[in-house]
């Protein structure tokens, strides 16, 4: 699996080989071999300007999922995954919220932009929120143990 990773912020600390790490984990968790996967490493404003432009949603987000493998042209590179863009300032504010080390939140906002890429959606019913919440959890337990 070729792993793309872009930090395009300095604020916030990213240990690159272990987000790498983590995403392998994710991926070998879920049974996808070979391919690609981009991650971007933002701040709030950035986030939020394509929060605003892909979903119409004016605010900062923690994580937004852009899947390849979906809609028209999805089968053009189907070794592409898609990329995960993550707010770094968002996940230090939301882990102080949820009263979770930085760490952890940072790879439970991984494990769910990498979910969403492999065609989980919280959004499509209460079912399949259900459905991607344990997921999630199962694979944060898996490499954190």
């Amino acid at each position: 699996m070729e792993i793309s990773i872009q930090n395009r912020q300095r604020k916030f600390p990213l240990d690159q080989e272990e987000v790498t790490c983590w995403t392998q984990r994710v991926l070998s968790i879920e049974q996808v071999d070979g391919g690609e996967i981009g991650l971007v490493f933002v701040n709030n404003r950035r986030i939020r300007h394509y929060n605003r432009d892909y979903r119409q949603i004016n605010r900062a987000t923690d994580v937004l999922a852009f899947p390849m493998r979906e809609g028209i042209g999805g089968d053009l590179h189907p070794g592409f995954l898609g990329d995960v863009m993550i707010s770094l300032e968002r996940t230090a504010s939301d882990a102080r919220r949820y009263g979770r080390d930085y760490t952890s939140h940072l790879l439970i906002l991984l494990i769910h932009g990498i979910l969403h890429l492999l065609g989980y959606d919280h959004m499509r019913s209460p079912e399949e929120e259900k459905r991607m919440q344990e997921r999630e959890n199962l694979i944060f337990k898996e490499i954190t143990q």
